[in-house]
């Protein structure tokens, strides 16, 4: 995370926005970097902007707040998000997604910054966690720190090992056994040649004997053993219900 915190507000309403803005000016640890007016714009800041955390009203156009924080966060799982909203049927929705805060209108400032400060916590928190989530490899005589959230699969290729991230590969020496025992419980070997990312898999095909897993917004795919084919059904499964 930046020094400061990277803010998305996601407001259809003109005068709402403006007011939020207002009441996030003055404070030092935050950075507004975009302004959505509806859910599909939303999708398109976060992916462009990355922001750390997303004001989100409920009713926007096109799409709305929880379905386009849904999306954004198979993009971007470590994302935080603040629900704004008129009406209080939507709590429950909002925190199954695990919002971070659910503000009604009209917004108070004093209430805002509550939100906003829980946020800070949690962003702060998940900071140290991170710190941690590296994974340190050697190629061609130089050191690489490879976070966590940035690795798609890694695959056994002859004598190499290729780490697949989301913007590029690394070759290693290293085996895959040897990686495994670095990394943290969002990675599951599917095969003898494959360990995948969970939280990047989008879904599983076949032909005939052999199942594919493929991923989010990425062209690769890896094999799937029918030894381990229901152990990893378990795992995504699990993963999808935290």
């Amino acid at each position: 995370m930046d020094p400061k915190i990277k803010v998305v507000i996601a407001e259809d309403n003109f005068d709402s926005q403006q007011i939020i803005s207002a009441f996030l000016e003055p404070l030092d640890s935050f950075e507004v970097v975009g302004i959505a007016e509806d859910g599909e714009n939303l999708l398109d800041i976060n992916i462009n902007k990355k922001p750390d955390l997303i004001i989100a009203d409920i009713h926007m156009p096109k799409l709305n707040g929880i379905d386009a924080i849904s999306s954004c966060l198979k993009i971007s799982p470590e994302l935080q998000f603040v629900f704004i909203t008129a009406y209080d049927q939507y709590a429950v929705s909002a925190f199954d997604l695990h919002a971070v805060d659910y503000v009604m209108k009209p917004i108070k400032k004093e209430r805002l910054y509550i939100a906003l400060e829980r946020a800070k916590n949690v962003l702060l928190s998940n900071q140290k966690v991170e710190r941690k989530q590296i994974l340190p490899i050697t190629v061609d005589r130089t050191s690489h720190f490879i976070h966590f959230s940035r690795i798609v699969l890694i695959e056994k290729d002859s004598r190499k090992t290729i780490i697949h991230t989301v913007d590029q590969k690394y070759e290693t020496n290293e085996s895959l056994d040897t990686i495994l025992q670095k990394l943290n419980h969002d990675f599951f070997r599917t095969h003898r040649s494959f360990i995948v990312n969970l939280n990047y898999v989008s879904h599983l095909t076949f032909e005939g004997d052999t199942h594919f897993v493929h991923f989010r917004n990425y062209p690769h795919y890896a094999h799937v053993s029918k030894l381990q084919k229901n152990k990893l059904y378990h795992a995504l499964s699990f993963e999808n219900s935290k």
